[in-house]
């Protein structure tokens, strides 16, 4: 028996929705949305979120979500991948998706331990390949800067002490000497008027009080543009790894620059190394700022645990296993 001809045609397969969302703040938005229409015409269903002062990347990602997006691309930097993240796994979805990252901010150190770049070609290879990465993600209980108790999720890394100085500094300059000079000039701003705050950390594995220049807990190894002032962190791995800065001098800082630079530890006796699975800080004087992911979020007290899943973002693996 013969059935007719039409049973055999193919069904076209439908396109997979892909969201960007793109800084308000980017250069030249046109023509990098008409480089990615080009790049992504053939397979994907292209849409645009720009963010806005009161419309974050955050709104984007909760809205890209509700569209049925399967792909989430965020062009910009770490701040924004933040409140992607925090959009995400705010809503509740229980359906996968992938993440992306086209590193066009300011400091784009978690783009670093996912080992992209801003190629727009190569970050469709990792799509087309299926490379991604399942990053682990950590979220922290605080006092917001309205001294109302919150929480958030991040990805990269948090600190207290002298890092919120820094991201108040950055965000108030011209970013006329790029991002390198922004963020040098910032940290030696800093180190001038930050006085060290006395602070009390407890943990799965370690107890330690005393005056604290800078504590940062991180997931991935990057912050400030390009320190790799965690050299162990691994970003699947689960575990924060705590490095503390006591009693430190800004001429230490100086003298030690290309050796963060490089990723290698500071042999200092002020400078503590060490991996935890949770934390909690209290301050035992004024409460200390917390930087996250380049911005100031609020204050100490502070606890940051495992969050129950992981997020997949396309990435170079071979770039994590080296770290």
């Amino acid at each position: 028996m013969q059935f007719p001809r039409k049973y055999f045609l193919k069904t076209e397969m439908p396109n997979t929705k892909i969201t960007f969302i793109i800084h308000a703040k980017l250069r030249r938005i046109s023509s990098l949305k008409s480089v990615i229409e080009t790049m992504f015409a053939t397979g994907y269903e292209v849409n645009f979120k720009s963010t806005t002062k009161t419309f974050g990347a955050k709104n984007s990602a909760i809205e890209a979500i509700e569209d049925g997006s399967e792909i989430i691309i965020t062009c910009g930097g770490d701040g924004s991948i933040n409140e992607t993240v925090n959009g995400f796994l705010e809503t509740g979805h229980s359906h996968h998706i992938n993440f992306g990252v086209l590193p066009l901010g300011t400091g784009n150190d978690f783009a670093r331990s996912l080992g992209v770049n801003k190629n727009i070609e190569a970050l469709k290879l990792l799509i087309e390949n299926r490379k991604f990465i399942d990053v682990s993600v950590f979220r922290m209980n605080f006092t917001d800067k309205n001294t109302q108790q919150n929480s958030r999720y991040y990805v990269n890394i948090a600190d207290i002490g002298l890092g919120g100085f820094v991201v108040k500094n950055v965000s108030t300059s011209s970013k006329i000497l790029g991002a390198s000079g922004t963020y040098f000039t910032a940290i030696i701003s800093s180190f001038l008027q930050f006085k060290k705050q006395p602070v009390q950390l407890t943990s799965d594995s370690l107890e330690w009080t005393g005056n604290v220049m800078s504590l940062c807990m991180a997931n991935g190894k990057y912050f400030g543009n390009g320190m790799c002032v965690s050299p162990e962190a691994n970003i699947t791995d689960d575990r924060l790894q705590l490095t503390i800065l006591g009693n430190v001098s800004i001429w230490d800082y100086l003298k030690n620059m290309s050796k963060i630079k490089k990723g290698k530890k500071i042999p200092h006796p002020e400078i503590l190394y060490t991996a935890v699975k949770q934390c909690n800080i209290i301050s035992k004087g004024i409460p200390c700022p917390i930087d996250m992911d380049g911005e100031f979020i609020g204050f100490t007290p502070l606890e940051v645990r495992l969050a129950d899943k992981k997020i997949s973002f396309y990435g170079n693996a071979n770039s994590v296993a080296e770290n």
